[in-house]
């Protein structure tokens, strides 16, 4: 009895796989090393039976898949279609690769498999064959000068992150020594001014000692009301010997106008410098009162 259950089974396991049609091919003549091809099954059965294919699980030794890619069963008449591509890769270095996949017919108790053909593949070799004898400081290299051009990416959230940063820092800075920095550069720039019209008056006495001239004697007058209104921040480029005395209300600088008003319009050859040495003492004093003022506001 079992050998005829046997010959019974075995009887209808050929008859099932005949009426599958398995078919599996490359869709490729040549492949390269871990690049993914394609290899197509398909099968071809009755439209009554239920057939499986292989998934991501079985063995495609000697490949490997990358992915697959299934197509929707066709139905014509009692015969069903249903193919899939499978996309490999290969790491072996063989010549020809070979593969045969099959597919799965499912059966009350069991499974039945149908192969397909085997199909091959050829393997393109990128790199020679090296005699044992070449070592390697003398294999043949291959060099590239030319310039590649690599774009240049900014990497913007780090630029805002920097960007933002510095402002908070500048913000923090500024309000722990905004005042002192102010006072910085203002000091810096009375000192500055103070030594070039110090300088300068100077020399303009010195031209007038040498040499008296009407126009020498106006320009220094000129130059000192100048200054005198750029450090006080008031008009004494308008104002008259009077209006000074008036403003400023101080006996010794304007009995200094006077005279050198005196000598500029009487039409006198020679001015003594000592008025213009009391503009100079006067000026000194309102420097370093200025400077005080700033340092203590």
């Amino acid at each position: 009895m079992r050998l005829v259950f046997f010959v019974l089974t075995l009887v209808s396991f050929c008859a099932q796989a005949q009426e599958v049609e398995v078919r599996g091919q490359f869709g490729t003549d040549s492949i390269k090393i871990g690049q993914p091809f394609p290899y197509s099954l398909s099968a071809t059965y009755p439209k009554n039976m239920t057939v499986v294919f292989p998934d991501s699980t079985f063995s495609f030794d000697p490949f490997e898949i990358d992915h697959k890619k299934y197509f929707t069963t066709k139905t014509t008449g009692n015969t069903s279609y249903d193919s899939v591509v499978y996309f490999l890769t290969s790491f072996e270095i063989d010549t020809i690769q070979r593969i045969s996949l099959p597919v799965f017919v499912v059966n009350k108790a069991d499974c039945t498999v149908v192969f397909a053909k085997t199909d091959s593949v050829f393997l393109q070799q990128m790199v020679k064959e090296v005699p044992d004898s070449v070592s390697v400081e003398e294999l043949p290299l291959k060099i590239n000068t030319a310039y590649q051009t690599v774009s240049w990416l900014l990497n913007y959230p780090l630029l805002l992150i920097i960007g933002g940063a510095i402002i908070i820092l500048g913000i923090v800075i500024w309000i722990a020594f905004g005042k002192r920095i102010k006072k910085y550069f203002i000091l810096k720039k009375l000192n500055k001014g103070y030594l070039q019209f110090k300088q300068d008056f100077e020399n303009a006495i010195r031209e007038l000692e040498k040499g008296y001239s009407t126009q020498q004697a106006e320009t220094t007058l000129s130059m000192w009301k100048r200054y005198m209104e750029q450090l006080l921040s008031r008009p004494y480029t308008k104002y008259t010997t009077k209006e000074i005395f008036l403003m400023v209300k101080n006996e010794k600088l304007a009995g200094a106008l006077k005279q050198i008003d005196r000598t500029i319009y009487s039409g006198a050859r020679e001015l003594e410098s000592t008025p213009l040495y009391d503009l100079k003492e006067y000026t000194d004093q309102k420097f370093h009162d200025k400077v005080q003022e700033v340092k203590n506001g």
